[in-house]
């Protein structure tokens, strides 16, 4: 372990010397157990945020393909069954006589609370 022979052994100099060494090079400072290794290593690992295949860069920009999906509709390239169905449902709810998307502050809610006044 040591190469000098009183600090390896278990006297009080030696354990503060040996914890002052671990402290040094960067080691774990007390004696501990397998489980506290384990939380040791985790994290004197890379931050997960710094890591390139777990960055932000690694996803797709949303917006963008948002606004491409939009546009491939738009010109017929594009077919979205689930766009279609509830724009088929909006068309139905029109047809009942209710909003589909109510302006904000004019809602069931809004209506209720004016009904009280």
């Amino acid at each position: 372990m040591h190469a000098s022979r009183g600090i390896a052994q278990q006297t009080a100099y030696g354990k503060r010397i040996d914890r002052l060494s671990n402290r040094i090079f960067g080691e774990v400072t007390r004696p501990t157990d397998l489980r506290s290794h384990k939380v040791v290593r985790v994290m004197s690992q890379e931050p997960l945020e710094q890591r390139e295949d777990k960055s932000v860069s690694y996803f797709p920009n949303q917006p963008m393909f948002h606004y491409l999906t939009k546009m491939l509709r738009f010109h017929g390239l594009f077919f979205d069954d689930h766009v279609v169905w509830r724009r088929v449902q909006d068309e139905l709810k029109v047809l009942r006589g209710k909003v589909v998307r109510p302006v904000i502050g004019q809602g069931k809610r809004a209506q209720l609370r004016g009904g009280k006044k």
